[in-house]
């Protein structure tokens, strides 16, 4: 069956596709039909238009298809010959039905238009080309483009690409994928964005899927059993309760519900959520929308805020940015980074503070805060920077990182404002009146202070202290902006205060394979200047400049 693919708001051809079994589509297809509720539609005059590669006459499943796209957010063409062409606007659900033109907003509507940023495909000129749909000019570009790698993880066109070639290869895939979509429709059956969540949540890795249903299982429970300051929102007049980074499908990072978490967030509490996804904002955007709807029909306070974020990786270290308008493509340096985030009126916040050279990066860059991380080693450091009075500017914030929509708002932060409108929630928020509330780190807390761990701390991070005077002098004496050490030590210690490898690295120790036993030799050095970086990798032998910058 060929067939013409929209993810992540834009269509991509997957060439080779061998059908799926007739039983699995037509349970799909049922399934996004029977979630879907009947909607009214009218007609309207077309404003733009997207253009999907024809379904053969002989497949009757284009409602597979186009349930992906978002409902009343697009106009799509089809037709059963490519001389003659229907035009349709796509209502809520997943049949090309006649529908109201809504309003389009740059940038997640590019896709819709059928258009497409020139960092993504160069050579994509609709207007001097105007009878090519996206994807003849563009498929290589969406599975090969730099701007779409993200450092630790894959472009996401290619993890879609390559979930669906797993289906076509294995047949139990197949069937195991067909079952927790079903689970995950009749978990969610009451969201009017089930049948675009389905196919977001099929596309992406299976593991996200199944940890998304047994999440909502597990959480909701062990909430209940910790003791209520653990887990309670709890706001005085004057203050507003956010959650500073909550994820969805739009990278295929996440499963969850975007109208579920939304609704999970209002009832814990929360009066406003930062939809932050790896590399991209157009799901943030999404979830506005979804937001809007919900709060016209009554079942989101209306004065709950989805605020755009986004999680940016750096050459040199994560970076949060929250209330930009525009994406900010990764692997960039870390100043370049943080220039982008403020020119659009963004604030930059360090997600990492506890790695090496975190304290000193929080001091020479003007991050607006730093993010609390779970685990021992980045817990104590990062209570470390908590009471360092030349830091008392930078407030100490939690976020749940939740890919899940049952983890939203575990933990969450305090913004000290009345009013939660976006521009006084990023007035407060930058002028320091913000604090992490939660109390479900509170453990993790306790254990660093206590005897023998906090000791044992204490002396392990000396190494990391020394690291990161290192690096102070390094930037220093050759003027960067930015460097980075990394020693055969930092790894193996890193895990001896995480706890979690201390007993292997004893085991190592006492065979003698341990890194510890050696004097630490330098594997990785890296300095940055404006736009570009400076790398010595030891480990492959190379020397090198590499940077990216937008203008």
């Amino acid at each position: 069956m060929k067939a013409a693919l929209v993810l992540l708001n834009l269509p991509l051809r997957l060439p080779h596709l061998t059908p799926l079994p007739p039983v699995v589509i037509c349970l799909t297809a049922i399934l996004l039909v029977a979630v879907t509720p009947p909607v009214s539609c009218a007609s309207a005059p077309p404003t733009v238009t997207l253009k999907l590669r024809q379904l053969p006459t002989e497949s009757s499943w284009r409602a597979v298809i186009t349930a992906r796209l978002p409902a009343a957010d697009i106009e799509i063409f089809t037709d059963a010959e490519r001389s003659r062409r229907k035009l349709y606007q796509a209502c809520p659900g997943p049949l090309p039905l006649r529908c109201d033109v809504r309003e389009y907003q740059y940038p997640i509507d590019l896709g819709y238009q059928g258009r497409a940023t020139p960092e993504f495909c160069p050579g994509y000129l609709p207007e001097q080309y105007p009878g090519k749909a996206l994807d003849e000019f563009c498929y290589q570009s969406y599975t090969t483009s730099p701007w779409l790698s993200q450092q630790g993880w894959a472009n996401p066109f290619q993890i879609a690409e390559e979930e669906v070639q797993t289906w076509n290869d294995d047949r139990r895939v197949r069937w195991r994928r067909a079952a927790l979509a079903a689970a995950y429709a009749v978990r969610n059956r009451n969201s009017k964005q089930l049948a675009g969540d389905i196919i977001s949540a099929v596309l992406g890795r299976q593991r996200h899927l199944s940890t998304e249903l047994m999440m909502d299982v597990i959480i909701p429970p062990m909430a209940r059993m910790l003791p209520d300051y653990l887990t309670d929102v709890t706001t005085n007049p004057g203050q507003t309760a956010i959650d500073l980074r909550v994820e969805t499908t739009t990278s295929f990072d996440s499963a969850n519900c975007t109208e579920d978490m939304l609704l999970t967030a209002a009832e814990r509490g929360l009066q406003a959520v930062v939809i932050a996804d790896r590399n991209r904002i157009d799901g943030a955007q999404r979830a506005q929308r979804i937001a809007q709807r919900l709060q016209a029909q009554g079942h989101l306070p209306a004065e709950f805020q989805v605020l755009v974020g986004e999680y940016i990786q750096t050459l040199s270290g994560g970076v949060l940015a929250v209330f930009v308008k525009w994406r900010v493509p990764e692997q960039m340096t870390m100043k370049t980074t943080l220039d982008m985030i403020h020119k659009q009126g963004g604030l930059a916040i360090l997600a990492h503070p506890g790695v090496a050279g975190g304290p000193r990066v929080l001091r020479r860059m003007p991050f607006d805060g730093y993010l609390i991380q779970p685990g021992l080693f980045g817990m104590f450091r990062t209570l470390n920077i908590l009471y360092d009075p030349t830091l008392a500017n930078k407030p100490a914030l939690y976020a749940s990182n939740s890919p899940y929509a049952a983890g939203v708002g575990l933990p969450y932060s305090i913004i000290e404002t009345d009013a939660a409108s976006p521009e006084s929630l990023k007035t407060a928020l930058r002028e320091g009146q913000a604090y992490a509330a939660g109390g479900l780190h509170l453990p993790w807390m306790t254990l660093t202070t206590l005897r023998p761990v906090g000791e044992v701390e204490s002396v392990l991070n000396r190494f990391f202290v020394w690291h990161d005077a290192i690096e102070g002098k390094l930037c220093a004496g050759l003027g960067a902006d930015n460097a980075t050490l990394r020693t055969t030590w930092d790894r193996e210690l890193q895990g001896w205060m995480g706890l979690d490898r201390l007993p292997e690295g004893i085991h190592r120790i006492a065979n003698r394979t341990s890194p510890l036993l050696a004097f630490p030799h330098l594997s990785l050095l890296t300095m940055e200047y404006s736009h570009f970086q400076l790398y010595y990798d030891r480990a492959q032998k190379k020397v090198g400049l590499t940077g990216r910058y937008i203008w």
